[in-house]
């Protein structure tokens, strides 16, 4: 199947190392006893993404059946049912 795409069927060159390819993208990470941080500016952009992706979820709330089976549950365990 022809999808149009062209696709880099070369492996990497041997000698290629991630850290080094993260700092050409910017320095968008830092490397440390071979562990690999995103920087400041790359986390903050992403907390923003899920942030605006997630806060209308949050704002929805708790479905009142859920509520109900939550107050039960706790009520249960106080002893007051």
């Amino acid at each position: 199947m022809n999808t149009g795409k062209t696709v880099n069927l070369q492996p990497p060159p041997a000698n290629a190392d991630k850290a080094d390819e993260l700092e050409a993208m910017g320095k968008a990470a830092t490397q440390r006893k071979g562990e690999v941080r995103l920087g400041r500016e790359v986390q903050a952009r992403i907390g923003q993404q899920l942030r605006g992706m997630y806060d209308e979820v949050v704002n929805q709330g708790v479905p009142k059946h859920i509520d109900d089976l939550v107050r039960r549950l706790t009520d249960q365990d106080d002893g007051v049912a």
